[in-house]
């Protein structure tokens, strides 16, 4: 079988959720599937030939391939232009949709919109995903197929943690409460400093540690780290003593999987993806709650008293790249059949 697969990411580019899904798919399918002939397209780093304009023109081509596997949405109306022999899509989530005022790419979302359909099989990475697919672009269900996406246990593991708040230069008389964020609407930047500046008129030796994307979130007690390489994420997430995420949408939520994984008390809300990835094993928030602010900060006060009995590390271990790709490459065989 030949595979190809349509990357929306370029060679160079800091890694992102998106990124890190379609360089550990393409990894792991290889490991799985030696025997297939399985390659990807990336766009250029170069600003005019890495443009999505060119890319869509010359650039993503079928190869011949067996299935072509377009690993990001907006990649879908290429199929106007070319015509693989079957054609696979992953949906990551559909933030410009219901958030409209967050598109860069107007235009493109449009086309997305409608060729969602000239899919032979949708991969969504949550059944929330799967259910906003048939909501907002009336997708038969049977055409959708929910994989979750994974995370490298030999990476993210627990460690110490009054080492790693060393390493960082943190003080270890701090409590620390860890955001990984942009500050783009949805994630509600706004609820987690209205928690922060609650929780430390009890704690005020508590820190927030905010990383991601160069937003900078303004406050006392707030350590802005910006944009971190992944090989330094590992100790940030063990050096903290909770994880804090208070977005109201997300397609799936790695960070929190992530968090989870290094042994770290999650406390997010009950929103969209976040139970699914989250379970028995963190602090649900329910942001319908008018007190939901009062929530956040009480769960966040109860770890710092109490520490951590859930057992997130056990069901982080649920989810890992390796099922990812063999619930792919299983899709591969239903479509090709």
């Amino acid at each position: 079988m030949k595979i190809v697969y349509w990357n929306r990411s370029k060679k160079k580019q800091p890694l992102s959720g998106f990124k890190r899904y379609e360089e550990e798919l393409y990894k792991k399918m290889q490991e799985i599937a030696p025997s297939f002939d399985i390659q990807r397209i990336q766009r250029s780093d170069n600003l005019i030939f890495g443009s999505i304009f060119f890319s869509f023109l010359f650039k993503y081509t079928t190869k011949n391939a067996d299935i072509v596997h377009a690993t990001y949405q907006t990649l879908a109306p290429i199929v106007y232009l070319r015509k693989p022999k079957k054609f696979i899509l992953t949906v990551l989530d559909l933030i410009p949709i219901v958030y409209p005022e967050v598109r860069t790419d107007k235009i493109q979302w449009i086309f997305s919109r409608y060729a969602l359909k000239r899919s032979d099989k949708i991969i969504a990475i949550s059944f929330f995903t799967k259910n906003e697919i048939i909501r907002l672009c009336g997708i038969d269900e049977k055409k959708i197929e929910v994989i979750y996406l994974g995370v490298d246990h030999t990476r993210y593991f627990p460690k110490d943690r009054s080492f790693c708040k060393k390493q960082l230069g943190l003080d270890e008389n701090d409590k620390h409460i860890l955001i990984v964020s942009s500050n783009l609407p949805h994630k509600r930047m706004d609820i987690a400093k209205k928690v922060f500046n609650k929780v430390r008129e009890e704690y005020p030796n508590v820190k927030l540690l905010k990383v991601g994307y160069g937003d900078i979130l303004a406050g006392d007690g707030i350590i802005n780290l910006g944009l971190i390489n992944e090989e330094d994420m590992p100790s940030i997430y063990n050096a903290s003593d909770i994880y804090l995420h208070t977005s109201e949408y997300e397609g799936f939520g790695l960070p929190v999987l992530e968090a989870m994984a290094c042994g770290i008390p999650v406390i997010v809300t009950n929103c969209a993806s976040l139970p699914e990835i989250v379970g028995d094993c963190g602090h649900l928030i329910d942001l319908a709650d008018p007190n939901f602010i009062d929530n956040f900060s009480n769960a966040i006060l109860l770890v710092l008293r109490e520490g951590n009995t859930k057992k997130v590390v056990e069901r982080s271990k649920l989810f890992t790249w390796e099922k990812t790709a063999m619930q792919t490459l299983h899709s591969y065989q239903k479509v090709i059949k």
